[in-house]
Parts: structure tokens; sequence; C-alpha cells
């Protein structure tokens, strides 16, 4: 019943809502109310109370509201946890179980959390680590501009709240300056010709310690961040691009993931099972695929892998 009044006290937050209109829309006493309010109080909630007017929400606890993130996005059900061992596990458990697109599994700690290639993902509580349900209906072979897609709206989304001029490191992790902020892991399932389903993996270092390497926004920005309004930011610009996907504008996708690549003119070296090759970015294509001119002077085409930057010689 707490939630429920949550829901009120969210749907209004930008000014008072009465205890007795509460009341009436939940078929339940003033007491009951004012009951609930306190029991969300104690939960860290920040609620103003005034006699004749009612309650007003002023701030959240450090914790994913899955209330505020449905009411802000068109995102649901959002599965919220306070401990798991991976979102996109659990999403890919969910999306064989049928579950429809935009399902949200959110948690505060990862304890099996992992990135690009398998690595392991530091997952402790204060980070935003969320996984979403996709079922694109397109050919498999485009899967990749999803890369894409995700980076954009994590960057779009921090730098309109926080105008921190994040970059992206090719194909889809997001770096402050020189440390990692976000990391991106996408699953497909799919035949030859079809797809069936896409886990969407994404891990914020928000008010995390972080390891070296590594950056969070809140040691960033100097304070810590509202995660619950990160989050719904992130969908809500994912929603965005994931309209351009699905009218196959991939054009104004891959112009805005050049336009903030720290990848495109560094000397790097790419792996790929156990394959590498060293050369000059000179370009992503429209495809997601890294243009290498490698030290032979060939240029080479390459849609997977992982970059490792160089100091040019």
């Amino acid at each position: 019943m707490a939630k429920d009044v949550l829901t009120f006290l969210i749907d209004n937050r930008d000014s008072f809502v009465s205890g007795e209109y509460i009341a009436k829309k939940l078929d339940i006493s003033r007491q009951a109310v004012s009951k609930k309010i306190n029991n969300l109080k104690e939960d860290g909630f920040v609620i103003e109370s005034k006699t004749n007017k009612g309650y007003r929400l002023i701030s959240f606890p450090d914790v994913i509201v899955p209330e505020y993130v449905v009411i802000e996005t068109d995102y649901k059900p959002v599965l919220h946890y306070a401990t798991i061992d991976s979102t996109n596990l659990q999403a890919r458990k969910y999306a064989l179980d049928g579950y429809p697109e935009k399902t949200l599994i959110v948690s505060e700690v990862q304890t099996a959390g992992r990135g690009r290639m398998g690595r392991e993902w530091a997952s402790p509580r204060g980070g935003l680590w969320f996984s979403f349900i996709l079922r694109p209906r397109c050919v498999p072979s485009i899967a990749p501009i999803l890369n894409f897609v995700v980076a954009n709206s994590v960057a779009k989304a921090t730098n309109e709240l926080y105008g921190i001029g994040v970059k992206m490191k090719w194909p889809n992790d997001i770096f402050y300056e020189d440390k990692k902020i976000c990391g991106i892991g996408i699953l497909v399932s799919s035949d030859i010709d079809l797809m069936h389903y896409v886990v969407v993996g994404i891990g914020i270092n928000v008010n995390n310690d972080t390891p070296d390497g590594a950056t969070s926004l809140k040691s960033i920005i100097g304070k810590p961040i509202d995660r619950n309004v990160l989050l719904s930011r992130v969908l809500n610009r994912f929603k965005d691009e994931y309209t351009l996907f699905e009218k196959s504008n991939f054009s104004d996708i891959m112009d805005y993931s050049r336009s903030i690549s720290n990848t495109i003119g560094k000397k790097v070296r790419v792996s790929f099972l156990g394959v590498e090759k060293i050369g000059t970015v000179l370009d992503i294509d429209q495809k997601g695929a890294l243009i290498l001119e490698d030290e032979d002077g060939s240029v080479s085409e390459i849609l997977a892998g992982d970059v490792d930057f160089l100091r040019h010689l």
C-alpha cells in the first residue's frame, strides 16, 4: 500500500496532494494514508506535510524507485532487486519466458556482472546496473548498430544532465577524459534471418567507488547523483535513438557516434578471438565497422573486437 501512496506523491511531486484525495482514490482511511506516509519517511523518502494542503514529495533515498521510472518512461514492468547475479542473465530468462519488449530489470548490486568480452564488471551499491528486453523487427545483420544506439543514449543523457562532454570508445564504452564511466553489453538471440530478442545491459558508475582506470559521475560532478533521474533520462533517450533504428535512419545514429568518438584518428591494437591488428583508425562506417589502416598501408573493416590505444612512435 505504501507504494500506491508513493505513486500519488510522484505523480503530483510539483504540488501538494491531500491525504483525503489519496484516501478516496485508494479506498482507505486517512489514518492509513498517514501511516503509509510515515513508513515512506522511515525508508528515507523526504516528504513535506502541511495542514490543509497535504503532502509533497521532496526527494528520494539513494535507491531505484520503480514507481518513478514507470511514470517517467514507458518501460514496464520494472523489476527491482536489492542483489542479483546479473541483470543481463535475469533479463535473458525473462525474454525466454515471453516477457514483453521494454521489460526493465535493475539491481542495486550485481554479484556476477560482466562487461564486454565476458570481463568482470564490479557492480557495488551506488552504481546504476540495469538491463531491458527488445524484440526488434529487423534482420540480425544490422544488430551491431544497436551498440551505437545504446552508447548515444547514455552519452546524450549524461551530457544533457551534467554537461560533462563524455566520449565513446568503439564500439560502445563511454569515457570521461581517459577513464571509463559506462560499459554496455548486448546479447542477441536470432536465426539467420529473424531476430528473437535482444537484451541490452548497461552499467554506469554513478555514486559508487570505482577501480583503477574508471571513474564515477559523482567524482566528476563533485556531488551525489540522482540515479532515478539518470535512469529515466537514459531510457527516454534510448527511445528516441531506437526510433531512428526502427526507421533504418542509421546515418543520424552513426553521425552522432562519430562526433563523440575518442577512437577515430588513434593508433590502436584491435584484438578478436586471438587475432590482433595494429593500425590507425580512419573512421567508423555506416554499419558500425571500424575502418583501420594497417601498418603496411592496407585498409581493414573490423566489425568486432577489443580496442587498446597505443602511443604513436
